[in-house]
């Protein structure tokens, strides 16, 4: 788990030790959504909130907030969820468990506030989906074609939204995986290093852009360089990709 690049601090400390008071405390001295903080007023469709998962987790880890709506102008409304909208963590699993991959981390934690609190926060309930961050595994990419998601697309957060990563935001994302020492892990499995190259063949068969499509051809071949090695094999001997 890697939060060391989040801002603001407040949404670092709860991540890190995620409690009423942290939660309060963010809540409070709200700064909008980021690319680590994503609110919704209530559980959306899970397609679309598995979208929102795999772009947290490219982008750096964070969470996202069930029962705040934020409004156009950034301000924030601590609405909170009646019984009927907050559901049971096992629910929340089974709907997410076969739209993720297997490697992606997160969890589900509920907050019901009791009075005397905040007026804001009085007798609220919320509940918040924490997404953690593992460079190992990064970039995770959609493993089915369902409503909002594409099979093997990478997306990412930009700012308050989500997207498709581009060229130029997926070299974002793996400056920012070598830059948290992701990329030269001694612990890497055998089949760590064949979902990344699988990976790698989806990007380069769906993409358009030839500049791109070189730039990933040069990382296949450096990512079967290093299976070889892993496998003790004489790269001479391999036939060419």
């Amino acid at each position: 788990m890697y939060y060391e690049n989040i801002v603001p601090l407040k949404l670092r400390d709860f991540l890190k030790n995620p409690s009423h008071e942290t939660l309060k405390d963010l809540l409070l001295h709200n700064t909008g959504e980021t690319d680590y903080v994503d609110f919704k007023s209530d559980w959306i469709e899970f397609t679309k909130m598995a979208k929102h998962i795999l772009a947290i987790s490219n982008s750096g880890g964070g969470c996202i907030i069930v029962g705040v709506m934020q409004f156009d102008d950034g301000a924030i409304e601590l609405k909170g969820l009646s019984d009927e909208e907050f559901l049971d963590k096992a629910d929340v699993d089974n709907k997410l468990q076969h739209l993720l991959p297997k490697y992606l981390r997160y969890r589900t934690e509920d907050f019901i506030f009791s009075t005397n609190i905040h007026p804001s926060l009085d007798n609220k309930r919320l509940q918040v989906l924490i997404i953690d961050y593992d460079p190992r595994y990064v970039p995770y990419t959609s493993i089915v074609t369902r409503g909002e998601l594409r099979y093997g697309a990478i997306y990412a957060r930009q700012g308050t939204k989500t997207i498709e990563a581009s060229h130029e935001k997926l070299v974002d994302v793996i400056l920012r995986k070598v830059q948290s020492g992701g990329s030269d892990s001694d612990e890497r499995t055998l089949q760590e290093h064949l979902e990344h190259l699988r990976i790698l063949h989806l990007e380069h068969e769906h993409s358009e852009d030839k500049k791109y499509k070189n730039y990933l051809y040069g990382l296949i071949l450096r990512k079967m360089k290093r299976i070889e090695h892993y496998l003790d094999l004489d790269s001479s001997e391999s036939n060419s990709w």
